[in-house]
C-alpha cells in the first residue's frame, strides 16, 4: 500500500486542493496524509471576502514531529503554496521523509490564462522552479509551464512548441513532465507528457466541454498521480485523468447553483 503526503492548501469550500486530492487518492487505495500550507474559507475564484489563515509557522513543527516518529512516505505531492518559506520545508521533507526510491511530485498550482493567482508573485514562481528541479514528475498547465521556463505565455501553441517545452521542463531536473490544457483542434483539449529517460512523448485528448470550472486541474493531477504511483504507462495515466475530468464536468453542467467546482464525487461513486 502506497503512502503519500500532499502539501497544499485547504479551501474549506469549493472543491479544490486538498478537499479534492485527499478523497481521490484515498479512493485509489493510497494512504494519504496532509500537510496544509494554509486554510481558506473558500477558494479565490468567484468568491469575495474569503478568509486566509497561513500555516507556514506550523509546517516545520509538523515535519519535525514526523521525523521523530520515523514516518516515511512513498511520495510527496505538492500543490498550491502561497508563502516562499514553504519551498525550503518541501525540500527538507524530500531529504528526511521519503523512503528509498520515494518521489517528489510537483503540481505548480500558481497561474492560469497567462496570469498568476491572486496574491502570488515572482517569489512563488522562483520557489516552484526550485522544487520542480528536484522533482521526478511535474504537472504544470500551459501558463505554469511558461512561467517555470521563464517564457512569455502565448494564446496558442503548436505541437512543436509543446514538445520543446516538455523537453525543457525535464532538462530542469524532473524525469517526466506533463503539460495540461493542450489543444491543437478547436473541439479537443488534453495533456501531453515526455519522459527524459526513454525519450517518449505521449498525448491524450478528450472532447472539449462547453463550460470551465475551477479545480479541474487539481482533479486531473490527483487522478494522474494516483495512476502514476500504480506504475501505469503514461498513455493510461493521461487517458484516465482526462476522462475523469470530462465526466466530472458533465456531472456538473446544467446545475447553475454549482459553479464553483466539479462534482467529482459523483464520478468516484461510479
Amino acid at each position: 500500500m502506497k503512502k503519500i503526503v500532499s502539501v497544499q492548501d485547504i479551501s474549506c469550500y469549493g472543491q479544490c486542493s486538498l478537499t479534492v486530492a485527499l478523497p481521490i487518492l484515498s479512493a485509489y487505495g493510497i494512504e494519504t496524509a496532509i500537510l496544509p500550507s494554509a486554510i481558506l474559507s473558500t477558494h479565490t475564484a468567484g468568491f469575495t471576502g474569503f478568509t486566509v489563515h497561513d500555516l507556514t509557522d506550523e509546517m516545520p513543527k509538523i515535519i519535525d514531529h514526523w521525523k521523530r516518529e520515523g514516518i516515511k512516505f512513498d511520495a510527496i505531492y505538492t500543490g498550491y503554496i502561497g508563502d516562499g518559506r514553504q519551498f525550503d520545508y518541501v525540500l527538507d521533507m524530500k531529504k528526511s521523509l521519503l523512503k528509498d526510491g520515494g518521489e517528489l511530485i510537483v503540481d505548480p498550482a500558481m497561474a492560469d490564462n497567462g496570469k498568476l493567482y491572486p496574491g502570488l508573485n515572482e517569489d512563488i514562481v522562483r520557489g516552484m522552479r526550485k522544487i520542480s528541479e528536484k522533482a521526478s514528475l511535474v504537472l504544470p498547465n500551459l501558463t505554469e509551464a511558461a512561467f517555470l521556463l521563464g517564457e512569455e505565455y502565448k494564446e496558442s501553441y503548436t505541437k512543436e512548441d509543446i514538445d520543446r517545452m516538455l523537453r525543457a521542463l525535464t532538462e530542469m531536473g524532473p524525469k517526466t513532465a506533463v503539460i495540461t490544457g493542450v489543444s491543437f483542434e478547436e473541439g479537443l483539449l488534453g495533456a501531453a507528457a515526455y519522459n527524459r529517460e526513454t525519450g517518449e512523448s505521449t498525448y491524450s485528448f478528450a472532447e472539449r466541454q462547453p463550460q470551465n470550472y475551477h479545480g479541474t486541474g487539481d482533479v486531473f493531477s490527483s487522478v494522474a498521480i494516483a495512476e502514476y504511483l500504480e506504475g501505469k504507462p503514461m498513455s493510461e495515466v493521461l487517458d484516465s485523468a482526462c476522462k475523469f475530468v470530462v465526466r466530472a464536468i458533465q456531472e456538473t453542467i446544467g446545475d447553475s447553483s454549482h459553479n464553483y467546482g466539479v462534482k467529482f464525487e459523483q464520478v468516484l461513486k461510479k
